[in-house]
């Protein structure tokens, strides 16, 4: 396929990706970045003759909703902070408050193993998958799993701290 041939194929699926992007975060812009994003990513990567590209990138739209939507969530579960209203006295109190968040993140960061520790840092650093499997010297999947595995252990901290 061409590059022409692409692009006439990503303008007859824009519509099919922007639904898919749409019924997942009912969102026009957040369903725009998700489209660009899995174009840009597509434009990278390349493609090979034999390749369905239509299905590969409303499947790609999908898994980037997915992945996207799981960074919110760890991020709302992580850091609940709220800043406050401008012209309020709640500045002070808030300020603390989000220290107290930090501190309470990185004691449940510490409690995580070394590999571990470094993976949620290099994360937190908003590095792609790909930069932290190069970094790391694993495989993209292996470091996926390997983050998956930290976020989840991490929030288990999290919430025992929570609780305490």
């Amino acid at each position: 396929m061409t590059q022409t041939e692409f692009e006439q194929t990503l303008l007859r699926t824009r519509d099919k990706m922007m639904r898919a992007a749409m019924s997942f975060f009912h969102n026009r812009e957040d369903a725009e970045d998700i489209v660009q994003e899995v174009c840009m990513r597509m434009l990278e990567r390349g493609w090979q003759d034999g390749d369905n590209t239509e299905a590969l990138l409303v499947k790609a739209t999908k898994n980037l909703c997915v992945s996207v939507w799981r960074r919110q969530k760890l991020r709302q579960q992580t850091l609940p902070f709220t800043p406050p209203l401008e012209g309020t006295g709640e500045a002070a109190d808030a300020l603390i408050i989000q220290k107290e968040q930090k501190e309470t993140i990185e004691q449940a960061i510490k409690r995580l193993t070394p590999s571990e520790q470094r993976l949620i840092r290099m994360k937190g650093e908003e590095l792609s998958l790909d930069e932290i499997a190069e970094q790391t010297g694993f495989s993209k999947r292996t470091a996926s799993t390997m983050l998956w595995q930290a976020k989840k252990r991490l929030l288990t901290f999290l919430k025992i701290t929570n609780h305490d």
